[in-house]
């Protein structure tokens, strides 16, 4: 684990407990004010590890909702609620019981969420190709190279790392030497680039004419079962296509060997890239998520309706 790792794990633990002890004093403090200002570093902690997470859209949107919008409207409140500062009222605590069943059965949901709802899979899916007694597992991760890209999902940054695994050879009459990979997609500007090992290759020097661009890096073949594993770095938006393709020699009829090669392209193997989560996000709110996102800023009219219930002025009938 490099320097950089050990300091993003520590700023994470850091604006996790950060998190958890302002939570701790809003639920525990007796004073309304503190609490409103506790919940304060529990909106800016959670918005800043939106930040860590490479999350900006998110974490803008926390800070601009949650933070200058429902908060500040319970400060107000508070502050113009009558008798706010009379020191005999507090905060009570709901009833010790009360709360410990909500907080079993709060605990029971997040854990049915977490282990039977929510997929967390790491590793990318697999996509199986075959020709001519071949076969092979083709997968494709995030820049890290751990976390899986799904067929058909979005890069949010400018490398994808491409794997392939040669499950199935033939019999002896067919030999693989190289194992291709070829990229083709995205818009006309500079040319993807493969890296070996640690070590930068140059990309293709000459760019289609029109607006996709093909680029291809091989690897030497050393056996079935081997993972055979590329990144690409700088690549532009939009979306690609990929294949691998496997050269080497096969023996004809007459059992003399020729060259050959045979590609492996898989319908869903395929990713797009974009810069950045804003583009994609306004896009799902804007179109599938519409209805939960509009439901969701009921939250709002919730808060600006209990601000002005608290502050009005209590009028009573002589």
């Amino acid at each position: 684990m490099g320097a950089s790792d050990i300091l993003l794990n520590l700023i994470f633990y850091v604006l996790a407990a950060a998190a958890v002890a302002g939570a701790f004093a809003v639920a525990t403090s007796r004073n309304i004010v503190r609490s409103a200002f506790a919940l304060l570093v529990v909106l800016f902690s959670v918005a800043a590890l939106y930040a860590v997470m490479k999350a900006d859209f998110i974490a803008a949107a926390q800070v601009l909702i949650y933070v200058g919008g429902i908060l500040v409207l319970i400060i107000f409140a508070v502050m113009l609620t009558h008798r706010i500062t009379d020191v005999k009222l507090s905060n009570d605590s709901t009833p010790g019981p009360a709360a410990f069943c909500a907080c079993l059965c709060l605990l029971f949901s997040l854990v049915v969420v977490i282990l039977f709802t929510a997929k967390w899979r790491r590793d990318s899916d697999v996509a199986t190709a075959s020709s001519e007694g071949f076969e092979v597992a083709l997968r494709q991760y995030q820049a890290d190279g751990a976390t899986g890209l799904a067929f058909g999902g979005t890069a949010f940054e400018e490398s994808v790392v491409l794997s392939a695994d040669v499950v199935l050879v033939p019999d002896s009459s067919r030999s693989v030497d190289q194992v291709v990979f070829v990229v083709t997609g995205g818009k006309e500007g500079d040319k993807p680039k493969g890296v070996e090992g640690g070590k930068e290759k140059d990309a293709e020097k000459d760019k289609p004419k029109d607006a996709s661009m093909t680029t291809s890096r091989l690897l030497p073949f050393v056996g079935r079962g081997a993972p055979y594993r590329l990144k690409f770095d700088k690549l532009d938006e939009g979306d690609y296509h990929w294949s691998v393709k496997l050269v080497g020699t096969e023996k004809d009829s007459k059992g003399v060997r020729k060259d050959a090669e045979w590609v492996f392209s898989a319908g869903r193997a395929e990713f797009g890239v974009r810069r950045g989560i804003t583009e994609p996000i306004a896009l799902a709110l804007a179109g599938p998520y519409l209805f939960a996102f509009e439901v969701v800023s009921v939250l709002l009219l919730a808060a600006l309706v209990g601000a002005a219930f608290l502050a009005r002025k209590e009028v009573r009938e002589e």
